[in-house]
């Protein structure tokens, strides 16, 4: 092997060396999750925390069902660490005309440092998208899907939303 061949070899390598450092980097906690503090003044309102939404088209798009959620309480209220139960679920809190990052499946994406707050008196919705050609043709039948969030409110620290239904073709 001459002196020029060798060098492009030992090149490339290094260049694949520094490549995976920084991809393993990227996924090894560089990213926090969110601390959500408690606060004896917040208080989550929820107007309901299941929905049976019958038959959902394999073909008819993406699925959105709005849980609506409220602060009643006289501090702020903090919500972080949205996540659902599978990777054809998204959620979402959204906030007037602002809607946060879209989060997905517990454990399949790095965690994030983002919250969302709702001001006292204010209300919200956790938005779930589910997308029932997810699994393919054969993903057809009943489904259960959750939405999970923290809170700063000490009674409801942690909640979890769902909804369920069959996907038909």
């Amino acid at each position: 092997m001459n002196t020029k061949t060798l060098f492009v070899v030992m090149a490339i390598t290094m260049l694949g060396i520094a490549g995976l450092a920084i991809l393993v980097s990227s996924f090894s906690g560089s990213s926090t999750k969110a601390t959500v503090s408690k606060t004896s003044g917040a208080k989550i309102s929820i107007d309901h925390t299941s929905k049976i939404v019958g038959n959902i088209g394999y073909s008819k798009g993406i699925l959105y069902h709005s849980f609506p959620i409220k602060n009643v309480g006289t501090d702020n209220l903090e919500i972080a660490n949205i996540a659902t139960s599978c990777m054809c679920t998204k959620a979402f809190l959204k906030t007037g005309d602002n809607d946060g990052p879209n989060f997905g499946m517990k454990g399949m994406s790095a965690p994030s440092s983002w919250k969302g707050v709702l001001k006292p008196g204010e209300k919200g919705e956790i938005i779930a998208a589910f997308d029932p050609a997810y699994h393919g043709p054969q993903g057809t039948g009943q489904v259960t899907r959750s939405v999970s969030f923290e809170t700063s409110d000490p009674d409801n620290p942690y909640v979890e939303v769902m909804f369920e239904g069959e996907v038909i073709k």
